[in-house]
């Protein structure tokens, strides 16, 4: 029988075994007290799972190293930052300082008087001059202890007026032919053009802030300039300053405060207060972010959790290798019965099916989170603030099935809703519970989200990887059957099928594209990121569109700015294009009609302005909002026309009346402001524009013209006179002639006779 099987005999049952099987289990009994380690399959196995472990530790180390260095940087630009912003905020609070010192003195009731004998060229009383030095005393403690001094200059006066006092300047001032206000490091008299030795403010270096004094009626009637102490500023700048870093300051490119070194990364932002200041902060390279303190501990529990792991890994070894070993174990020297032999091996063969499948079963349930890194970016807060709600939700942890599609839920109401926000939140909350639990099944389950009130995220997560337009329709006609009393359209956008919970965000994005088919085929649809094609060739846009847009707005003709509109939608439209072409032609056409709205502007005194139309809607809703808006912006025209015919009424009723009664004793600003319900500030530039002069300038004019004609009929007296040209003080009837004429109203008559 030397074709046969070999058989060994067993002495003690006397039964005839095959030689390896026997082999094999002798090996076993031989080997039970031997180390495990000798199996070559148990060694691949073991150091398989090791592999895997020390390469998750090799490769975590990394990139905790690689995220270590990155907080480094993002800490020291956050550092920097914070520099910046508070050496900004030391120059930016002196610049309001000086702007409240500014707009105080212009507006201030005790400079008044000043404004006053400065223009009729009158001296000042010393009760005047010390009322001056009081209030510009009061303004600057607005200042504190930054401001060192203000200096008033006023327009052709040979006088400065500051907190300490009356000065002297050599010749009459002058407005200088610069554009207000400015700042810059220099001397009084250097920046003034002035010589003045006995000032030792003047001569000193400061940080200058000068500003135009306007007062009440608008003109420009002189210069404030407001001195701030360079080395306090330099000193406070050097107190919040860290070690390392460098500071310059420029305005209008020139250099203002530098302190330390400019080298290294440069950090710099504009001033909101000031146009032209730039605030610049350099951090040498030296600098370097403090390593985060818990890093060599979380390095070191990284390695001790692997070493855990090791030891776990021998231990799940054994056991998936003692499935192989109970093969060993199949056939017993107990057994007599070969049905029994068939038995224990059938038995064990459905033991190592059943513990295969349950390991297999295992690795599919985690795989997904290890796959696509969530839980460790839940872990350790690598996600966006807005997100990291949505994804502590316990229904995200159910994202365990392969694909998923994202789709977004838009709202549009065609009115305003019934109830308020929050309650109108909590009914589309209770609303997709439903939706959720209706559509949810063993193989797919659904979860949702609120992007705002109007936008609804739901995510669909299934087994197999097939189309599922159908169910999208479904919970369309759902939502919409759901609310259809509310008034409202409902719109879905949906993603594309995905496998990568990690394109979470990419996904949302996509859905939110989806909903551009709105701008072509309206709300109230299902569209589909894929189905968002079209014409994407080049849009139609007339090229003279601007020249036509203003011909119509200047004759304020609504019927062709109506054709301008829907020739551009018209046509457009039909060319049936994709949303981003409409997007693109929408860019274009804000773009012109800003452009347009700006030459406007320049011809009148009207601000014209259109804001950008944002948010979801169809091409439709986008050219009438723009109609509405251009059609809102002729109406602004044709007011403020109406408002400029009604002005120059009112003052020609105004001028005729000061004519009319220029003699008349009461007559004032007030009882003019009385009359005709205008302020005293509309009247004061009325007379500018209409006379020249000011209202006091014009009367006195008129009152001493008249007061000559008189004088040459010979019938009055000077008292006389002087009543009948609405003086009711002799002394200032005398004073106002004398300076009109150049004499005395006496010495005036004695010539007449």
């Amino acid at each position: 029988m030397s074709g046969s099987r070999p058989f060994a005999y067993n002495g003690r049952s006397g039964r005839k075994y095959p030689v390896n099987l026997l082999d094999a289990q002798g090996g076993r009994e031989a080997g039970k007290g031997e180390n495990m380690f000798q199996s070559k399959l148990f060694r691949r196995m073991f150091f398989t799972y090791v592999l895997v472990i020390f390469s998750c530790m090799v490769l975590y180390t990394s990139f905790l190293i690689f995220e270590n260095h990155q907080i480094g940087k993002i800490q020291t630009g956050r550092q920097s930052e914070i520099q910046l912003d508070e050496v900004s905020s030391i120059l930016e609070q002196r610049i309001l300082n000086a702007q409240n010192i500014v707009q105080n003195l212009s507006y201030s009731t005790v400079m008044r008087q000043l404004y006053i004998n400065t223009r009729i060229g009158e001296p000042l009383d010393s009760y005047i001059l010390s009322s001056i030095q009081n209030e510009m005393k009061n303004t600057m403690t607005y200042g504190g202890l930054s401001v060192y001094q203000t200096v008033l200059f006023v327009d052709g006066s040979d006088k400065a007026y500051s907190s300490g006092g009356m000065i002297a300047l050599p010749d009459g001032y002058q407005l200088l032919d610069w554009e207000l206000p400015c700042m810059m490091v220099d001397t009084v008299n250097n920046a003034f053009q002035l010589n003045i030795s006995k000032r030792y403010s003047f001569n000193k270096k400061f940080l200058l802030y000068c500003d135009v004094y306007t007062y009440q009626n608008g003109s420009d009637m002189g210069t404030i300039c407001i001195l701030f102490d360079l080395d306090n500023l330099q000193r406070d700048i050097e107190n919040h300053l860290d070690e390392g870093y460098g500071v310059r300051i420029l305005y209008s490119d020139q250099e203002i405060i530098s302190i330390g070194e400019d080298t290294g990364a440069l950090f710099e932002e504009d001033s909101a207060r000031m146009p032209g200041v730039v605030y610049q902060v350099y951090a040498s390279e030296n600098i370097v972010a403090e390593t985060d303190r818990y890093f060599y501990f979380i390095v070191a529990a990284v390695m001790a959790v692997s070493l855990i792991f090791v030891v776990i890994a021998y231990g799940w070894s054994r056991r998936y290798y003692m499935p192989i070993d109970h093969l060993g174990q199949m056939v017993s020297t107990e057994r007599n019965a070969s049905g029994d032999e068939m038995e224990k091996i059938i038995h064990g063969i459905e033991n190592l099916i059943g513990e295969k499948n349950s390991y297999r079963e295992k690795m599919l349930t985690i795989t997904p989170y290890a796959k696509t890194g969530m839980l460790h970016s839940m872990i350790i807060g690598n996600l966006e603030a807005d997100n990291v709600n949505v994804f502590l939700d316990e229904n995200y942890l159910d994202l365990i099935k392969p694909y998923f599609i994202v789709s977004v839920v838009n709202f549009f109401y065609d009115r305003s809703p019934v109830l308020s926000s929050e309650e109108n939140q909590r009914e589309l909350k209770k609303l997709f519970e439903v939706v959720t639990d209706t559509f949810s099944t063993d193989e797919m389950h659904l979860a949702y989200y609120f992007r705002d009130i109007y936008n609804v995220y739901l995510i669909t997560n299934f087994e197999t990887e097939k189309e599922q337009d159908e169910l999208f329709y479904q919970i369309h006609r759902h939502i919409s059957t759901a609310i259809a009393k509310d008034y409202c359209y409902v719109t879905m956008g949906v993603d594309i099928i995905r496998d990568d919970i990690g394109e979470l965000q990419q996904a949302c994005e996509g859905a939110v594209k989806a909903l551009d088919g709105i701008l072509t085929d309206g709300r109230g649809a299902v569209y589909f990121v894929e189905d968002t094609v079209g014409n994407t060739g080049t849009y139609y846009f007339p090229v003279n569109f601007r020249e036509k847009l203003k011909r119509c707005l200047l004759k304020q003709d609504k019927e062709e700015i109506h054709e301008l509109l829907f020739d551009i939608y018209k046509t457009n439209f039909d060319m049936a294009g994709t949303p981003e072409m409409y997007r693109a032609l929408i860019d274009e056409f804000h773009l012109a009609v800003i452009k347009t709205l700006r030459e406007i502007t320049e011809l009148s005194t009207l601000h014209l302005n259109i804001e950008k139309y944002v948010g979801l809607a169809t091409m439709q809703d986008i050219f009438d909002y723009y109609d509405a808006a251009l059609l809102s912006v002729i109406d602004a025209l044709q007011d403020q026309a109406a408002q400029a015919e009604e002005d120059s009424r009112l003052g020609e009723d105004i001028v005729s009346y000061i004519d009319t009664h220029y003699c008349d004793a009461n007559l004032s600003l007030q009882s003019l402001s009385d009359k005709f319900n205008v302020s005293n500030k509309y009247l004061s530039l009325l007379c500018k524009e209409r006379f020249g002069v000011t209202y006091l300038q014009y009367i006195q004019t008129k009152r001493i013209s008249k007061a000559v004609e008189l004088l040459k009929e010979k019938q009055y007296s000077l008292t006389e006179i002087s009543t009948m040209c609405g003086y009711t003080n002799q002394l200032t009837f005398r004073r106002n002639f004398k300076s009109i004429i150049g004499e005395n109203p006496s010495n005036y008559q004695e010539k007449l006779d």
